[in-house]
């Protein structure tokens, strides 16, 4: 009876301890969220690379995400990330909103060979969409995902207008021209997340 007792008491203590435990861990957690992904729209398809980290407290992510987008011209996105997790178990539902800003990083073979000097603008980078999250071990997740992006640069460039046709360095004007490049792509991502 006594050895019962005693065994019943360190049990209790046991449990009691480890509940104390699990409760004074922090609500906060870290993570990183690594992504590759497919981008379509009217200028064909590309690709992107991005990393976003940051801290998850209950249901809700916020993080600061970098990558590289080929799509059109090479830019360089950096941006704040928002997500939603919907359900209680380890395999769920998400929404996620990014915003920030595209810097561009454009490669010689983008660039305009019949112009004088040209110069690419920074501009805004979005995305939104909907994806699922698969639980691999303990804290290791798979994610999927759908959305919408858009991408945003402009170009200046200095072009000769010629006069009479005829192709002479003395016999040109100049002018500043002015593009805006607004991309509307859907992408398609598999992220690992830790």
């Amino acid at each position: 009876m006594k050895v019962s007792f005693i065994f019943i008491v360190f049990v209790l203590v046991a449990f009691h301890s480890s509940a104390q435990q699990k409760t004074m861990t922090s609500p906060w957690q870290f993570h990183s969220i690594n992504s590759v992904g497919l981008l379509e729209g009217e200028s064909g398809s590309a690709f992107q690379i991005l990393t976003i980290n940051g801290a998850q407290y209950g249901s809700w992510f916020g993080g600061i995400g970098l990558g590289i987008d080929y799509y059109r011209y090479r830019t360089v996105p950096l941006f704040f990330d928002f997500r939603k997790e919907f359900g209680k178990k380890l395999n769920k539902l998400f929404a996620y909103l990014d915003g920030g800003i595209n810097f561009s990083w454009v490669t010689d073979n983008q660039k305009m060979a019949y112009v004088i000097s040209e110069q690419f603008h920074n501009g805004f980078y979005g995305d939104l969409g909907f994806g699922y999250k698969a639980g691999i071990g303990k804290k290791d997740h798979l994610l999927l995902s759908l959305g919408y992006s858009y991408k945003y640069l402009s170009e200046t460039y200095l072009s000769p207008v010629y006069n009479n046709f005829f192709i002479n360095a003395d016999n040109y004007s100049s002018g500043q021209e002015k593009i805006s490049y607004e991309l509307n792509r859907i992408n398609i991502k598999m992220s690992w997340e830790f």
